[in-house]
């Protein structure tokens, strides 16, 4: 019997993982953190962008201090729940902005940093340049977006021009990059989080498809040398059994303003956030908020149908959606139908009454 190429393919990926993870790195102090002991492999991550340091106008010197993109991940087994933590907010521990922690005491500070404004214990960290992160995007072969309007800004001192048209785009790694800088719009940094959200999340599904997988290695041999992560080749491949059937559930840190351009935790409603996301499986019978189902007329009529064998009344609207997944600022609730639906939840800054379930073309591959 003839192997099944997605296994040939595994193969071929895990070798040249194990490759990229033993690449020499710079000597770094050895690492202390603490590791979670269990029968599913378990981990809490900080993942974070560094932003570009400029010389002279138009000059990049190469990756900068702040990390502008900052992740809280806790990684379980088969399931990443992660927390994006606004670059705005203040750190007492810092003294500042949470985003010059890494450029004060490098990602130690970071890590610290991160744990006292969400409450949760931080074992290691992952810090991408965002060269790095365009190279992974172009492994699993670009996303795809939509936009209602067109996303235009140009800052020619940082030689960065956005200039996207309406409608639906599959955008390389580069032009993801920028999507997800561009912060020019009502909401700001939170709007810029929610794309990075929605970016991340199609990384992760595609990247569970086993004919990306020697491409995403080869990528992460170039990315791994640019890295800086206290993550050992033993913890990496702890998880690659789950990599698969992945799920994925990504938040906004709760916020409230404070004075000049500062943000605060929201105390009150981070707690609330937290325990729906970290607090254990999603619920079991239906959750009481009313449900959308956005897409394809086809994809549509099909999503009602298996909603209404599990007892679920839906609304419906045909629309244009660039990749399936499940949007809920009830966590719990967006977690109950991602897990029916096998789809990424993300919890938008937004405020939403309702769970909208989004169904794409991808759903046809």
């Amino acid at each position: 019997m003839r192997p099944r190429l997605s296994f040939l393919l595994l193969a071929l990926a895990l070798f040249a993982l194990g490759g990229v993870l033993s690449w020499p790195r710079p000597a770094t102090a050895p690492t202390s953190a603490p590791k979670r002991t269990g029968p599913v492999p378990e981990m809490g991550v900080v993942v974070a962008a560094r932003d570009i340091d400029y010389c002279a106008p138009r000059t990049p010197c190469g990756p900068g201090s702040r990390t502008d993109t900052i992740f809280y991940v806790r990684v379980r087994g088969g399931e990443a729940v992660g927390v994006a933590v606004p670059r705005d907010l203040y750190s007492p521990l810092v003294g500042g902005k949470i985003n010059a922690a890494y450029g004060r005491g490098g990602p130690e500070l970071l890590k610290r940093a991160v744990e006292e404004a969400t409450g949760l214990v931080a074992e290691r960290h992952l810090i991408f340049t965002l060269e790095g992160v365009a190279r992974v995007v172009d492994a699993v072969g670009g996303v795809e977006v939509y936009l209602d309007r067109p996303m235009r800004y140009v800052d020619r001192a940082a030689n960065l021009y956005i200039d996207f048209p309406a409608g639906r785009l599959h955008l390389s790694g580069e032009e993801a990059v920028k999507y997800m800088r561009f912060r020019h719009d009502a909401l700001g940094d939170y709007a810029r989080l929610d794309r990075i959200k929605a970016v991340a999340t199609q990384v992760a599904q595609k990247a569970q498809d086993p004919r990306v997988w020697p491409a995403l290695a080869a990528a992460l041999r170039e990315v791994w040398r640019e890295l800086d992560t206290d993550l050992s080749l033993e913890e990496v491949l702890g998880y690659l059994p789950y990599a698969r059937g992945l799920q994925v559930a990504l938040a906004t840190l709760p916020t409230r303003e404070g004075a000049g351009t500062y943000l605060y935790v929201d105390e009150a409603h981070r707690g609330e956030l937290l325990a729906a996301l970290f607090g254990g499986p999603p619920l079991a019978p239906p959750p009481g908020l009313p449900v959308r189902l956005r897409g394809d007329a086809g994809l549509i009529a099909w999503g009602r149908a298996f909603l209404e064998r599990e007892g679920v009344e839906v609304r419906t609207e045909e629309a244009e959606v660039a990749r399936s997944a499940v949007y809920a600022t009830d966590p719990a609730a967006g977690r109950y139908y991602a897990g029916l639906f096998h789809l990424p939840v993300i919890a938008p800054h937004r405020p939403l009454a309702e769970v909208v379930v989004e169904l794409g073309p991808d759903l046809l591959h």
